[in-house]
């Protein structure tokens, strides 16, 4: 597993503080407009222990993509338990980024699921 770094998040802008409908207009914006990161690599995977471990660094989240653009995800070391990634500052998460990403994934299931239900 690679790129388990632990950086702290920025302060969201002051317009997210007073508009959270901007941050809503931004993500959906994203997630209409399918792109590639130059940053990610295909067949690396791209992982993060939650900010519940323990000490138990093998409970991960663990995301990568392959060369054709899909995305492959899966949870290690905690079969069936959940990983939780914490609001930073206030609710002691480690991991602000990450959680961002997975709030940003879960808009994306529901739209999706909103326009075509399985």
């Amino acid at each position: 597993m690679s790129q388990d770094t632990n950086q702290s998040t920025d302060e969201p802008s002051e317009e997210f503080s007073r508009d959270p409908e901007a941050v809503l207009r931004r993500v959906r914006d994203l997630l209409e407009n399918p792109f590639w990161l130059p940053s990610i690599t295909p067949y690396e995977q791209y992982a993060r222990t939650h900010d519940d471990c323990e000490g138990d660094r093998s409970q991960q989240l663990v995301v990568g993509f392959s060369e054709d653009g899909d995305a492959w995800v899966s949870i290690e070391g905690e079969p069936l338990g959940a990983l939780r990634f914490r609001v930073p500052m206030i609710g002691g998460g480690l991991s602000g980024r990450t959680r961002t990403a997975l709030m940003i994934l879960a808009e994306a299931i529901r739209l999706d699921n909103e326009e075509r239900p399985l």
